[in-house]
């Protein structure tokens, strides 16, 4: 009987320890980025150099320098005549880890003159022998847009977000990212919020993080970030950092929250997420 008991105490015991077993060590994070240094050649990949054959669409990478954070301009017209023109923005970052600067580039495809806009991100590794691409597949010697060879077909494996900014843990010497999407972007409708990001050094790309499991590294980089930002590439962000903005944060309660709703992936919202529904 004793001993039945004593089964029954531990089984009792493990079932409590089990959720606090389950979560990540802490991370030690922090807003302190360490710099990244720019690999040798030209800061921007060789394609963006293609002088223009009329206008001014991709004249700006001419005047980019090795020292900027945030790099970007307009793009082609995106209908004959209509003066509508794709934009980019690259960001600045070290997304692999390795010391060495890369590129995450952000690159709007307007639908119309009023602002409405699709995205497609491609991301780039600094590495001695040049700028390692990683993206979804265009024509050779194109810029990273969408409408060129394949790019509309694989555009949902790098659809990352807009506004990259980074937090780093400096006890394993990682950086995780913050972006989401912005208010004009189609996309918006079906990744609301904010998303965190880090590198999969297994597959060779930016892994999204379940922000909303406690305990789980996401929920601990998403809780820095309400509390202390993240560091942004951009010089004139107040501070240097990019600031949590509870209106993101409710347009994703408030689509994942409604009866029958599924998350990006088509699938069931997660609980943890449900667990923050309004009562």
């Amino acid at each position: 009987m004793n001993k039945l008991l004593s089964l029954a105490a531990c089984g009792a015991l493990a079932a409590t320890l089990a959720p606090a077993l389950a979560q990540s060590p802490a991370l030690k994070l922090t807003t302190a980025v360490p710099a990244c240094t720019m690999p040798a050649g030209r800061p921007l990949p060789d394609t963006y150099y293609a002088r223009p054959k009329h206008g001014k669409a991709l004249a700006w990478p001419a005047a980019v320098t090795r020292a900027q954070g945030i790099a970007g301009g307009e793009g082609y017209e995106r209908y004959d005549g209509s003066g509508i023109r794709d934009w980019f923005q690259f960001t600045r970052t070290d997304l692999d880890n390795d010391g060495t600067c890369d590129w995450f580039v952000t690159m709007s495809a307007p639908d119309s003159s009023g602002g409405d806009h699709d995205t497609l991100n491609t991301l780039y590794l600094g590495r001695p022998q040049g700028w390692l691409r990683i993206g979804a597949p265009v024509r050779p010697g194109d810029v990273d847009m969408l409408g060129s060879g394949r790019s509309e077909a694989g555009q949902q494996d790098f659809l990352f977000g807009e506004g990259l900014a980074t937090i780093h843990d400096a006890a394993a010497r990682v950086n995780y990212f913050v972006t989401s999407f912005d208010t004009r972007d189609t996309q918006q409708s079906i990744r609301p919020g904010y998303r965190i990001f880090t590198w999969d050094a297994q597959k060779k790309t930016l892994r999204l993080l379940d922000k909303w499991q406690p305990g789980s590294p996401g929920a601990q980089v998403y809780a820095y970030f309400k509390s202390h930002g993240a560091r942004s590439s951009d010089e004139a962000a107040k501070d240097g950092l990019t600031k949590f903005d509870p209106q993101v944060e409710a347009l994703e309660l408030s689509q994942f929250c409604q009866p029958g709703a599924t998350d990006e992936g088509g699938g069931p919202v997660s609980q943890p997420l449900l667990a923050h529904c309004p009562k």
